[in-house]
């Protein structure tokens, strides 16, 4: 088994393998921060997806990231394939000696073996670790960001930390301060970041992670009336109908940010507000990974395993007989979550507008 020892410190070049989703990224980096402690001389070098490259190519911790998107994400398979191929012949030229895969797929483990990676760690989830020559059990009890640890830890490495982080930058920082004045944001507004949208990622979308968009308006105005506060609207591409929905139905006048940040603007931005709340999806993690209170919204996944966590977040879910129906061992079969596969969306429908406010009132008291 590889362990961490005084040669390997010094010499390993390391390739980092996890190409989507924003979250899921996020979560990797405690991971990339015993890593570096681990590796201090090695080359670290993560290879992630053009979707959700802007959460992970700023981090400290990395001395470079390489972008690479899989064929079913291409205009064609033949194109993905010639952009595979042309990545793997990039990645042997550089040598890498280790591979540390957080993913759970053959192709994987296929990837790193034909770019010539003598070591490859990562999971052997259902005997699907076949090309690993070291093999991590994949626990589906564990939150995300523990099971990423697993990995590292196995290299003999230590860590205790479990905070996500996503560095913001100048020209985005700049960015948002300006996109804030323009909308008349100031640090003395009392400023709540919300995600009616959300569960969109490359190929797929879950709007079954979405809370109704009246109780969106409901609370909306009801912060308003309560805190004075400025609500402030984001969300990404396929958020924008959502969003106009749930502000032509509030009572009083907010601000629409939807479409008008990168994932590196949205970071800036919620770095000024004082509270973030919205469903399972990018902009919750981001905004914990810039170190915002959040009121995480659940109901198809588990947030015993994808919330963010530490005192400054709260989740809300109702555990009915159906949920979590997105869980680790039903992401990858045939069921469509893109639709409740009991027809009813209870466990989002059963969420009120007082269990958000009850949240936010514990928040207000921290």
């Amino acid at each position: 088994m590889l362990k961490v020892d005084k040669k390997n410190r010094e010499m390993k070049k390391i390739l980092i393998i996890k190409l989507c989703c924003v979250g899921d990224i996020l979560f990797t980096t405690p991971a990339i921060r015993a890593l570096r402690r681990g590796f201090p001389q090695s080359h670290l070098v993560y290879l992630v997806g053009n979707w959700s490259r802007g959460v992970i190519e700023d981090n400290p911790n990395l001395d470079e990231v390489i972008i690479y998107d899989v064929p079913r994400h291409s205009s064609s398979w033949l194109l993905g394939a010639i952009k595979t191929l042309d990545c793997i012949q990039k990645l042997r030229k550089k040598k890498f000696d280790l591979a540390v895969i957080f993913h759970r797929t053959p192709f994987s483990g296929l990837f790193a073996l034909l770019a010539g990676i003598p070591d490859r760690i990562g999971f052997d989830y259902a005997g699907r670790g076949r090309l690993l020559t070291q093999k991590v059990p994949f626990n589906t009890r564990k939150h995300e960001v523990d099971r990423y640890l697993d990995i590292v830890i196995s290299l003999g490495l230590e860590s205790t930390e479990w905070a996500t982080e996503m560095k913001v930058c100048s020209k985005d920082e700049n960015y948002a301060l300006n996109l804030l004045q323009l909308h008349r944001v100031t640090a003395a507004d009392i400023v709540v970041a919300i995600l009616p949208g959300g569960g969109n990622n490359p190929g797929a979308s879950m709007p079954t992670k979405r809370w109704p968009s009246a109780k969106f308006a409901c609370l909306a105005d009801a912060l308003i009336e309560r805190y004075g506060a400025k609500i402030i609207f984001v969300g990404g591409p396929g958020d924008e109908d959502v969003v106009e929905e749930v502000m032509s139905e509030m009572n009083t006048p907010s601000i629409n940010l939807v479409g008008k940040t990168t994932f590196k603007q949205l970071a800036a931005v919620l770095k000024h507000c004082h509270l973030f709340i919205g469903g399972d999806s990018g902009p919750l993690h981001i905004a914990a990974a810039v170190g915002k209170p959040t009121i995480g919204i659940f109901g198809p996944s588990d947030p015993k395993l994808v919330a963010p966590r530490g005192e400054n977040h709260i989740a809300i879910w109702k555990e009915v007989s159906c949920s979590p129906c997105y869980r680790p061992d039903t992401v990858r079969t045939d069921l469509d979550f893109s639709i409740c596969p009991e027809g009813i969306l209870e466990c989002m429908e059963n969420i009120t507008v007082e269990d958000i406010l009850a949240a936010v009132r514990q928040q207000i008291e921290k």
